[in-house]
Parts: structure tokens; C-alpha cells; sequence
């Protein structure tokens, strides 16, 4: 999340003058039903609309309210998870938890650590009273962060204790995936500066070994991230990220797929659109990642080019695995990043993020990458972070994010294709 929360970071500190010219979006059309002749009317496809969210931090600047993930289980039993700033200084950032039940979305009451601030990036339910979401923790005002896991019975969250993390980097959980019947797998970045793997058993988390990825020719090893972890069986789950790689003072990043056979993690190679250089160094990530069945895998994210050392703008990337490798797939044409991806089949694939000024949503009709039109509010255009399909739906899908209200802030969106 690291790399992708600095894209995001530079997009939102950018002018406001120059945010709003960007959220001028073409508003959404309806599309009139065509009828053909002696037949019957064609129906419209369905359109993605904006359904009303909770914003709990006060309407007052500086106020925060952000969903970053979100997990479906069925039609009425829908997660989001975020942060929003407390109305008591010293909560600092509290866990945000938003359930929707089919009709609307209410905000779930959560624990919270006095002068700590607390943020969930990652939601995972395999039952009405078994859900797990993961994220960081850190003490008002400093930087060093910690993972943290939350996890839902049917009534209220409560923390469950994660490993201890040595090592003086940030850590964090970035991505869950729970398979009930006590197995969860949650993935991230460690104190140690390496990929973090944990496994929830039924009793407790433990971290479980993953290799390093080796550095290419003539660089050295220097850190690794899992941003994204999707579980198809307890012997079938991938986890995507990326790592870095040092030249003198220069670094370069790398994508980075794993998977778990049921036995060890293993690193599979995974393509990079873009050439490393010796001079600025070429950032490329994963973000996102869905496993649909044993050949049919996506994972997205993103590369940042500062070859020619003026930060040229965020290219969007998919890669597809078809059981034997990964391969590079074309998207729309636009600068952007993708944040999340989700599957209702083989032939349905949704991703977040932005692909140019006005997409956010990107779909995958099992041939080629199309945009999606998605609407914009009176705070302009969305920023999508999280996407989640619905399973057994071959249409619904729940899309979140936040806005940048004028004047400051943000408010939680939520999108939803029924």
C-alpha cells in the first residue's frame, strides 16, 4: 500500500484549483432501451449509481472520512472498512466499519486505542459472524506504524493480538483473505522490511516464512511488500505486491506475485512493462489481485516512470496468469493506477483506480479492457481504493473510495453496479 498511498498522497496535494478543473467530469447518461422491431424491448445495462454512505468524523476541517476496502458475501451482507477522524483529539484516526444489508449502508461500532490512530485496509467475510479486517496502528504524531487485525462475531469487533514485528520499518497488513472455518491469510509488509505473511489457525496468528525475491543482475535485494492476497481453497491462494532492488544510490521496484500450494509460498515470476535505470530508478507494483480459477488469475497496479527524472505521470497495469505465466494485458489508454480488482467469472473482471481523467472502473469481458461509466457527485470524481463482486451475482459489484469535498476533507463513496 506504501507506494500506492504515495501516488494517492501526490494526487490529493496537488492545488485545489487544479483538482477541481479534474473533477469536472462529463456526468452520467442513461442510456434509452432500444426496441427492435416484432420483438421485444432490449433491456439497458445495468449503471453504476452512488449509494448514500456514513461520514461519523464532525463536518468541520480539517475532517476525514475514507473506506479503502470493501468485501461482499452475499447481496445483503456487504463490508467496508476505512478510518475517519475522531470528535475527541486525542482518538486521532479511528477504524471505520460500514455494513450494508441489502438496503442501506450503517456504520458499525469499533474498539479504539487512546492517542493512537488506527486504520483498516482490508476486509474479508466468510460469515455473517466471521469476518477479519487488517491494517496499521501508530501513536499520534509519530511514524513507525504496526499491523493490526479486527475481527467481526455477529455482534462487535474486537482486536486479536498479530505477531510482534522486529526491525524498525513500518509493518502493516494490506490485504486479507478468510476462508472460514478458522483459516485466514493476511499479507503485508514486515518490521524487517520484508513481505509479511500471517495465518490465522482458529487460536491465534503466526507469520509464515515466504522467500526474498531475487534482486535482478548487478542490484542487491532491499525490501518487499504484499499488497493483496486472494484465496481460491486452502491449497490455491495468491498474494501480489513488489520489491525493490538497490544500484549504489539508486533503487528500482519490482512486481512480485506468490503462492501458497497448501504446503510453502513460492515466488512466481511476474512480468515489469517498464526498464529499470541505472540514473532515477522505476517504480512498478502490484496492488490488486483476484484468482478466478487455476489458470485464470489478475492482479493490478501500477508503474511510476522517473527515468528522465520529471516523474512522468502513473501508468495502470494487468497482468493475467493462464496457469503456466504471466503476461501483460492492454488496458485504456491513459496515466492512472489500479487499486483493486474483483471477478464474477472468467468473462467478468471489475478493477478500481483511474485509467485517464474521468475512469475509474475498468471491465474485463474475457477478450479485451473497457472503461466503465461511473457517476460523479457534487464532490466531483470519486477515488476508488477498494472493489468487491458479489459472489453468485453476474452483475453486482460494490466499489469504494472517498471525495475531496471544496474546501477540504473527504467523505466515503460507495459505487454499485447491480
Amino acid at each position: 500500500m506504501g507506494d500506492a498511498m504515495n501516488t494517492m498522497t501526490r494526487l490529493l496535494t496537488r492545488p485545489a484549483a487544479g483538482r477541481r478543473a479534474r473533477r469536472a467530469a462529463v456526468a452520467l447518461t442513461a442510456a434509452g432501451a432500444a426496441v427492435a422491431l416484432a420483438g421485444p424491448a432490449a433491456v439497458a445495462a445495468p449503471a453504476w449509481v452512488i449509494t448514500p454512505t456514513v461520514d461519523p468524523s464532525p463536518l468541520k476541517v480539517p475532517f476525514s472520512n475514507q473506506l479503502i476496502a470493501v468485501g461482499a458475501r452475499t447481496a445483503t451482507d456487504v463490508w467496508a472498512v476505512g478510518n475517519f477522524i475522531s470528535p475527541n483529539d486525542d482518538d486521532g484516526q479511528v477504524m471505520l466499519t460500514e455494513h450494508w444489508n441489502g438496503t442501506a449502508w450503517s456504520q458499525v461500532p469499533t474498539p479504539n486505542v487512546f492517542r493512537f490512530d488506527e486504520k483498516l485496509l482490508a476486509v474479508s467475510p466468510a460469515a455473517a459472524n466471521d469476518v477479519w479486517a487488517v491494517g496499521l496502528t501508530k501513536k499520534i504524531g509519530f511514524a513507525h506504524t504496526d499491523p493490526i487485525a479486527a475481527h467481526f462475531d455477529g455482534v462487535r469487533w474486537t482486536f486479536v493480538p498479530t505477531p510482534a514485528q522486529p526491525g524498525g520499518s513500518r509493518s502493516a497488513l494490506f490485504g486479507v483473505a478468510n476462508l472460514g472455518a478458522n483459516n485466514a491469510w493476511a499479507v503485508g509488509h514486515s518490521g524487517d522490511n520484508k513481505a509479511l505473511v500471517e495465518h490465522w489457525d482458529g487460536t491465534a496468528w503466526t507469520r509464515i516464512a515466504v522467500p526474498d525475491p531475487a534482486a535482478p543482475a548487478g542490484m542487491t535485494f532491499a525490501g518487499a511488500t504484499l499488497n493483496a492476497v486472494s484465496a481460491r481453497s486452502a491449497t490455491d491462494i495468491w498474494a501480489a505486491g513488489s520489491f525493490s532492488a538497490g544500484q549504489g544510490t539508486n533503487v528500482n521496484s519490482f512486481t512480485l506475485t506468490m503462492h501458497w500450494n497448501g504446503v510453502a509460498w513460492s515466488i512466481v515470476r511476474s512480468p515489469n512493462p517498464a526498464t529499470p535505470s541505472r540514473v532515477n530508478g522505476v517504480q512498478q507494483k502490484l496492488n490488486g489481485v483476484v484468482a478466478i480459477a487455476a489458470n485464470d488469475v489478475w492482479a493490478v497496479g501500477n508503474t511510476i516512470d522517473t527515468v528522465t527524472g520529471s516523474f512522468q505521470p502513473d501508468r495502470p497495469i494487468a497482468l493475467h496468469w493462464n496457469g503456466t505465466a504471466w503476461s501483460v494485458t492492454a488496458l485504456p489508454a491513459g496515466n492512472g493506477l489500479l487499486t483493486a480488482v474483483t471477478a464474477s467469472s472468467g468473462t467478468s473482471v471489475w478493477a478500481a483506480g483511474s485509467v485517464g481523467p474521468t475512469t475509474t472502473v475498468v471491465h474485463w469481458n474475457g477478450t479485451r479492457w473497457t472503461a466503465e461509466t461511473t457517476p460523479v457527485g457534487a464532490d466531483g470524481q470519486p477515488l476508488l481504493k477498494g472493489i468487491g463482486a458479489v459472489p453468485g451475482s453476474a452483475t453486482e459489484v460494490w466499489a469504494v473510495g472517498f471525495t475531496l469535498p471544496t474546501g477540504g476533507g473527504y467523505h466515503t463513496v460507495a459505487l454499485h453496479h447491480p
